[in-house]
């Protein structure tokens, strides 16, 4: 069991919505493949009100119609065998848990896995775990012998990366923080460009934060995906980190659009009533993002020429 904040109740909320609309969606095909990176607990509970709730894997193995496949990472072996008693809860159905770094296992994971079939990817780290080359290899999972990519539901810590791009004194702790976000970008350049210009007062707080996502959505972008969501989950004192959506089909990101913006209840405390609050409405930030800095960034593509 592990406790949770509101913010991440509401982000599996958006979750359970998105799963129920992807498997009908996807009803007719004869496979349908559930892949997530960072299964986690199978008994969560809410620390504002001491109230349980389901995990991804949980939400994911219980669809209707069911996903034929699932493939779900875990690197701590507790949790691990806490996964695997729910996959031994479903024994006709086809899911493997990998206990160990979804990184590492990803490869061969992938292997046994239909290449044609709808996927959707839940890369739903605590923080820096997600290495550039495992979203590189979901992305190209399908490439090839599918009209569509893995769509892909991506946690990006932004605070994380501002915290490890920050002003330090330790020459070694910053080299090691620098190379945890080379592995979360999977190359340097643009990035070591925002750094050193929020470091010159060129940019903001904000803004820097701002440019570490859309760098990354850029990426994204890079890989094929033509249509991203980026959906920011604060708690009482700003942003934590945003889930961006990758897909290349239209109809995925009306889904995921819509998902994000149904009221939800936000259980911040005890309450005799449920009471669902408004949610943002969709923006797109990032189209066009770069032609609003007072500098020029180098383009990811222009790193391998």
């Amino acid at each position: 069991m592990r406790e949770w904040r509101p913010h991440s109740e509401e982000k599996i909320s958006i979750f359970e919505d998105y799963i129920a609309a992807f498997v009908k969606a996807a009803q007719r095909a004869p496979n349908r493949v559930y892949i997530d990176a960072f299964a986690g607990d199978t008994v969560n509970i809410l620390s504002t009100t001491g109230d349980t709730f389901a995990g991804s894997a949980e939400i994911a193995i219980g669809a209707e119609p069911e996903f034929t496949h699932v493939a779900l990472f875990e690197k701590s072996a507790k949790r691990a065998e806490q996964l695997r008693r729910l996959r031994d809860d479903h024994p006709t159905r086809a899911i493997t848990v990998f206990e160990g770094d979804c990184n590492a296992m990803m490869p061969s994971a992938l292997e046994a896995l239909p290449r044609r079939a709808p996927t959707f990817a839940f890369l739903d780290s605590d923080g820096m775990e997600l290495d550039w080359r495992t979203v590189q290899l979901l992305a190209d999972h399908k490439r090839g012998v599918s009209a569509t990519k893995v769509e892909m539901w991506i946690l990006v810590s932004t605070s994380g990366i501002v915290r490890l791009l920050g002003d330090t004194k330790d020459p070694v702790g910053e080299a090691r923080n620098v190379e945890r976000v080379a592995h979360l970008y999977g190359a340097r350049g643009p990035w070591e460009r925002v750094r050193a210009a929020r470091r010159a007062h060129e940019l903001e707080p904000d803004e820097a934060r701002r440019a570490y996502l859309f760098l990354y959505m850029d990426r994204l972008a890079n890989l094929g995906y033509k249509n991203l969501l980026a959906r920011p989950i604060h708690n009482s004192r700003g942003e934590l980190y945003v889930m961006v959506f990758a897909t290349d089909h239209p109809a995925g990101s009306n889904i995921m659009q819509w998902a994000q913006e149904q009221p939800r209840v936000i259980k911040r405390a005890p309450a005799l009533f449920d009471v669902p609050e408004e949610r943002p409405a969709y923006e797109d930030l990032h189209t066009g993002w770069r032609e609003e800095l007072a500098f020029e960034l180098p383009n990811w593509e222009d790193l391998n020429k």
